[in-house]
């Protein structure tokens, strides 16, 4: 009995290992097959890295020629930030920080970014309407009582520069004032434009200025009972990590703060920093290059505003301009922008939201033209995609 059941037990091991020695080599062949096509795979992923990567690296050098030589024999003197999809493909400092000092510019300088300041504002008001604070349809002379013809002038007609204020800029009580004047209360401020006439029916036409934007950081220190400055910081700085942004440009102390030159008669010249008192929400913030980034990304995170709200925002009003930016086509995509200046300093931002590529060029530097460059920094990154 014990002989038969061990015949059995040999012819069963026997056949087991037969069938296991088939099936052995048929997954041997099957592991063989997926191996050869990992390898391809990831052969094929890591020509695709290097390709990346080089090509990366072929428009990063295309970018930093481009800014490193002399335009109409201007250089760029500033510092340069561009980022498509995520990735840094420029991020340098050119030219000088300071002319006197002979220190240089880099990623971390600050600088006055003049108008570019408008877009922070527009976004404190239009945070305040989507807390039902106020509506874009509610009259000027609902928040600031007395203002002349402020009944016929709408929020939104602050916003999209159609109210037909005049321009505070061009106005002799202004102009004669020096650099130097001291710091001045919005008010007051006020008083020497509001009695101007309108050049302009209210939201018949685009007309650019900046005293629109005074106006609305004066509303939006009467909703909030607090200073303009410190509802931008908190709502919009403190969330998005804009470490190295403020207003009060004129008594920073920072090293890192640049030097504005201008040139006049092939001398260079260093203008006196004005008190950011004198534009407010129109012109008075300054920044650094990645704060702004953080400040593109900021609009798509939903830490400072919805989905729709920004969407709105950037919706073509008068003359391509919305709620505080210019939407243009440029390079046959949309771009959303906007730009600025004061004495000494030129300010760019540019983005193209289906590219995710984000543009920006800060300049202690007022003689090259920095928005041409933009579009002509726009049109390497693109036509290389």
């Amino acid at each position: 009995m014990y002989d038969l059941a061990w015949t059995m037990t040999r012819l069963t091991l026997k056949n087991v290992a037969g069938s296991f020695n088939k099936h052995f080599n048929f997954y041997k062949k099957i592991v063989g097959y997926l191996v050869s096509k990992m390898h391809t795979f990831f052969t094929a992923v890591l020509l695709l890295l290097i390709s990346t990567f080089v090509s990366a690296q072929d428009i990063s050098h295309q970018l930093d020629n481009y800014l490193s030589h002399k335009k109409k024999k201007n250089i760029f003197n500033g510092t340069a930030l561009v980022v498509y999809r995520g990735r840094i493909l420029l991020y340098k400092g050119y030219g000088y920080k300071n002319i006197t000092s002979k220190s240089y510019n880099d990623t971390g300088t600050f600088y006055r970014i003049g108008s570019l300041s408008k877009p922070f504002t527009a976004t404190g008001i239009l945070m305040l309407a989507e807390q039902k604070e106020l509506t874009l349809k509610d009259s000027l002379s609902a928040f600031l009582s007395g203002y002349p013809r402020g009944d016929s002038i709408t929020i939104e007609h602050l916003l999209t520069h159609s109210s037909g204020i005049k321009e505070y800029l061009e106005i002799k009580t202004i102009q004669v004032l020096p650099d130097s004047a001291p710091p001045i209360s919005i008010e007051r401020l006020i008083d020497h434009f509001k009695d101007h006439p309108l050049k302009n029916r209210p939201g018949e036409k685009f007309s650019y200025s900046n005293s629109n934007y005074i106006l609305l950081s004066a509303i939006i220190e009467k909703i909030t009972g607090k200073k303009f400055e410190d509802v931008i910081r908190q709502t919009i700085f403190e969330p998005l990590s804009m470490h190295h942004s403020g207003f009060d440009f004129k008594h920073v102390s920072d090293t890192n703060k640049s030097t504005g030159h201008v040139s006049i008669k092939k001398r260079i010249l260093i203008p006196e920093d004005f008190d950011s008192t004198y534009a407010p929400g129109c012109g008075s913030m300054y920044s650094t290059a990645m704060d702004l980034y953080q400040w593109y990304k900021g609009l798509y995170n939903g830490k400072v505003m919805t989905e729709s709200t920004r969407e709105q925002a950037f919706v073509r009003r008068f003359a391509n301009y919305g709620y505080g930016w210019f939407n243009e086509k440029k390079q046959g995509r949309k771009c959303i922008s906007h730009a600025g200046g004061v004495p000494g300093f030129l300010a760019n931002m540019q983005f193209y939201p289906e590219e995710d590529l984000c543009i920006i060029l800060l300049s202690n530097s007022s003689e090259r033209d920095i928005f041409t460059d933009s579009d002509k920094i726009a049109a390497i990154v693109l036509r290389a995609q």
